[in-house]
């Protein structure tokens, strides 16, 4: 039975070591994730995969073969409408009808129960109040004093600016930039866009593939911030090369590692 979230959690990936510390010199521009590294967002979504699990008990389900049935549908849904809310409650929606057709249909009557319950999990995760990162609210208007911060976050465009329209800081940011996906060629068009020198641009994030890697991929240096709950689909061991890479243990830290 699952007591707490790190039960929920998928099998670690080994991620390469990277050492704490370190500076980058020459940095005019930052490109700033936002989902688990200024706001929490993987809690939110692991507290509804708990209540999944809790409903696929009552169906005889183990908790292990409910979030495969929910991994599956994620995967088929992520392939046809792309990262969101509405994807995410497609997926719940599947999973809970194949949770209840199994062991012959038994228990079919809960049905509209879970799917009622898979329409609170949606309202709550679209308007949960943003809850910071520890550090966060206060080093951000300091850093966006120092440099230009730019948000590329992937998903929905709706969703991710809802979310930050609610922060209350979308003032202090210089612009913002939701992607489908974040492969090389999406920050090649930010900075495209920005008009940016990626020689004094770089990236910071909690993900190491899509904030890290790829971003390292497309010519950025590059700031992490490890999280302890990061989405397992994000996971990845972080690339050697170049360009270079740093760990910031935490979010102020970034007003060392970024030397103005």
């Amino acid at each position: 039975m699952i007591e707490n979230l790190d039960q929920l959690e998928h099998p670690p990936v080994a991620l390469a070591e990277i050492a704490p510390g370190g500076r980058f010199t020459g940095v005019e521009t930052v490109l700033m994730d936002i989902d688990d590294t200024l706001w929490e967002n993987n809690i939110f979504f692991l507290a509804s995969l708990a209540w999944l699990c809790r409903a696929g008990r009552r169906c005889g389900h183990a908790d292990r073969a409910t979030i495969s049935i929910l991994n599956h549908w994620e995967n088929f849904n992520i392939g046809a409408k792309g990262y969101g809310y509405d994807s995410y409650a497609a997926s719940m929606e599947m999973a809970v009808a194949a949770l209840v057709s199994r062991n012959g249909g038994r228990y079919r009557h809960l049905h509209a129960e879970f799917n009622a319950g898979v329409r609170r999990w949606t309202r709550f995760l679209k308007s949960h109040p943003i809850q910071w990162r520890a550090g966060v609210a206060e080093t951000l208007p300091e850093l966006t004093r120092r440099f230009r911060v730019i948000i590329v976050t992937k998903g929905h465009q709706g969703d991710q600016m809802a979310k930050v329209d609610r922060c209350g800081l979308k003032h202090l940011f210089h612009g913002a930039e939701v992607v489908p996906h974040k492969y090389p060629d999406c920050y090649r068009r930010v900075i495209a866009k920005y008009d940016l020198n990626p020689a004094s641009t770089v990236m910071v994030g909690n993900s190491p593939r899509s904030d890290i890697n790829m971003a390292k991929r497309a010519g950025l240096r590059t700031v992490y911030i490890p999280h302890p709950r990061t989405w397992f689909r994000e996971v990845e061991s972080i690339l050697t090369d170049d360009p270079p890479t740093i760990e910031a243990e935490a979010f102020p830290q970034l007003l060392e590692v970024l030397r103005a």
